[in-house]
């Protein structure tokens, strides 16, 4: 990829943004739509040089002294690139002479060169991963960020869980503004399970990867179900065990897909199969793209010890066969939480002891009920589920946009002993 190609944030254009992330030229796209977020933007780091701006007749100017003719002029002059809708000089504002000034038919070429993006060529696709063990997780990669759920043992809620922050994560952001920002990926090839959750069936991987040409941000677009209530985007995994061959859908064109999907969205959510070490999914996809890899885990002993194995292979180096991930990047979420089974909190701390738990989700009737019929609970608007969600996106994120979570974690250092939400008595 040419490195020189521009970074865009699109403040007040939906319609825009997608047309020009649509065209592969650009690093990111970014889609803002007031001043107060294109200010939260600008402070998160998450927009990187070389950058261009695109002011669309949609931008709110909601915070005092920083309307668009102040912003463009002010960006332009410290060197950026920067179109403004003529629709904001119909209206009295005046732009110095760097600012470019565009109309709603100008040809995409046209606005291309505007942005500094004329004779670029598509934003090409990763190389398929090399066989070697995948090295330590470095931090988040250029774009939005990777969630995914793992666990070693099968029960314990990882779809269930993963799909619930979904639909949270989606809400939310719409609630802010940000919508169309969320998709939801399900690599659980012999079992999918995300499009039950959705009530959507097509289109699935298969679809995607028996289409014709190589996988393009278009392609992958073009293969995303869609739920609009609740602004969701999926990807769905095979619909029956038909298809549903590990050596026909491997890591490698998830990796393509992940790095598609990371320039379009905000978030990208990743439901993934029971994650037994061998697995690519887990060593190739999940310990090397995801910026957050959450752990469901059950107040169960012999589950707890399984899982405590399994988290200490994962962060060994890969020269001692382990997966390298940094153990920063694991959160322990405990489902299904309830004090009559003989395994309370002070014993699951133990066994536990130097993981991070970031929340707590109760054993009750309605979240049951909704688990054993595939159905969400994140789209009722229960406050304590609400919450609960709510603090372990923003555990996971750091993203004001997510709840506060339910308490605060105990201890210091990198791996934090307290349970958001569970008490130690």
């Amino acid at each position: 990829m040419n490195t020189t190609a521009p970074n865009l944030v699109v403040a007040g254009g939906t319609d825009i943004a997608h047309e020009l992330r649509g065209t592969g030229r650009f690093p990111a796209v970014f889609n803002v739509f007031s001043a107060s977020e294109l200010r939260a933007l600008s402070r998160s780091g998450r927009v990187r040089l070389p950058a261009a701006f695109v002011f669309a007749p949609r931008f709110a100017e909601d915070v005092s002294g920083a309307g668009v003719a102040v912003l463009a002029n002010g960006l332009a002059d410290i060197g950026f690139r920067v179109v403004v809708h003529d629709s904001f000089v119909e209206r009295g504002d005046r732009f110095g002479a760097n600012v470019r000034i565009t109309g709603s038919r100008q040809p995409m070429p046209e606005l291309l060169s505007l942005l500094g993006a004329t004779g670029r060529s598509p934003l090409p696709l990763p190389a398929p991963a090399s066989d070697g063990p995948p090295g330590p997780l470095s931090g988040p990669r250029a774009g939005g960020r990777v969630i995914a759920t793992a666990a070693a043992k099968g029960g314990v809620g990882r779809t269930s869980l993963i799909v619930n922050l979904a639909v949270h994560a989606a809400r939310s952001l719409r609630s802010a503004g940000r919508t169309g920002r969320t998709v939801l990926l399900d690599t659980s090839v012999r079992k999918a399970d995300v499009g039950r959750y959705l009530n959507v069936r097509s289109p699935t991987i298969l679809d995607l990867l028996h289409a014709p040409g190589p996988l393009s941000p278009d392609t992958v677009r073009d293969h995303l179900a869609h739920v609009p209530d609740l602004d969701l985007y999926a990807l769905l995994g095979p619909p029956d065990l038909t298809g549903a061959d590990p050596a026909s859908v491997g890591s490698a064109p998830y990796l393509r897909i992940v790095a598609l999907l990371r320039q379009a969205f905000d978030y990208v959510f990743i439901d993934t199969p029971v994650a037994e070490p061998h697995r690519t999914t887990l060593t190739d996809l999940i310990l090397r793209e995801a910026d957050a890899v959450l752990v469901p885990v059950e107040p169960s002993r012999p589950t707890l010890e399984t899982i405590h194995s399994w988290l200490e292979r994962i962060t060994m180096p890969p020269s001692s066969r382990g997966g390298g991930v940094a153990a920063e990047k694991l959160s322990l979420i405990l489902n299904r939480a309830r004090a009559d089974v003989g395994c309370g909190p002070e014993e699951i701390m133990r066994i536990m002891d130097g993981w991070r738990f970031v929340g707590r989700i109760p054993h009750d009737r309605e979240w049951t009920r909704a688990v054993n019929g595939g159905k969400l609970v994140a789209s009722n608007g229960d406050p304590e589920l609400d919450a609960v969600f709510g603090g372990i996106l923003r555990a996971a994120t750091e993203d004001p946009v997510f709840a506060t979570a339910m308490g605060s974690p105990n201890g210091g250092g990198g791996r934090r002993r307290g349970i958001i939400g569970l008490p130690i008595r």
